[in-house]
């Protein structure tokens, strides 16, 4: 499935927050969105979502405009994973990825077993079956974390965007979730992902999207940032990044000299 984005810009009133932002995304690909706090990484995940249009530009699924799906359209193909957080409410598990079933039900249908299924599916997918009767609010941050992701698997959406998806992990539970998204970009999702860590960026992702001053200003792969000129004129730190052999994979770090 292939997302793209063809010269969009957005502003909140007068205040520019895209300027011609163009890219494609593909199934099996992991594009990281890195840039500063208010460069407009959110906004962005919020206009290919459908939530916000644009002042001008396309956004395309498949060739097909998203502003002429419905909602329901839209959620068939896309699906948002949020930051782990505490939940407002206390359902369990099961009932919580139950709830990523809700776009294929009419108004007043409630989950038969076909929707079951789907769900138990996407908790056996993310290994997480052993939670199914917990509370999502007794289980930890990244249990957490993989439960919403499992509520978008079972939406049946083949396109996840996860909008700083290990801000308020602790690094094991971080690990966690970063590789559970590599396990499903193996499997032909297209995962987008906004982050603060740009370790997450060189290590995770397969392109690497930087936002600075309303445009993009980098838009490659993670090999091409090993210089580290493009990440220290975006942070302004001096930084070191290499590409070492971790005996299974090739990994790129990024730490502050």
């Amino acid at each position: 499935m292939n997302l793209e984005v063809k010269d969009i810009s957005f502003c909140y009133g007068e205040r520019k927050i895209l300027e011609d932002i163009s890219f494609s995304a593909s199934s099996g690909n992991m594009l990281a969105i890195l840039g500063r706090n208010g460069s407009g990484k959110t906004t962005l995940l919020r206009l290919l979502l459908g939530f916000l249009k644009p002042d001008k530009g396309q956004i395309l699924i498949d060739s097909r405009n998203i502003d002429e799906m419905t909602n329901r359209e839209r959620a068939s193909v896309i699906a948002y994973i949020p930051q782990s957080s505490q939940l407002v409410y206390s359902h369990s598990v099961l009932d919580t990825v139950l709830m990523g079933r809700a776009p294929a039900l009419s108004l007043f249908d409630k989950p038969g077993k076909k929707d079951i299924e789907k769900a138990r599916e996407a908790l056996r997918t993310l290994r997480i079956s052993h939670l199914e009767t917990r509370s999502v609010n007794a289980i930890s941050g990244g249990e957490r974390q993989l439960v919403l992701i499992a509520r978008a698997l079972s939406q049946e959406a083949r396109i996840l965007l996860l909008d700083e998806p290990t801000s308020s992990l602790d690094y094991s539970n971080q690990l966690l979730v970063m590789e559970t998204a590599e396990e499903l970009r193996r499997k032909g999702y297209t995962i987008i992902f906004s982050t603060h860590s740009p370790e997450q960026a060189l290590m995770n992702a397969t392109d690497v999207m930087i936002i600075s001053s309303h445009h993009i200003s980098f838009l490659g792969k993670p090999i091409e940032l090993i210089d580290g000129r493009i990440l220290e004129s975006l942070y302004q730190r001096k930084l070191c990044i290499r590409e070492i052999d971790t005996g299974e994979n090739q990994r790129i770090i990024c730490v502050p000299k």
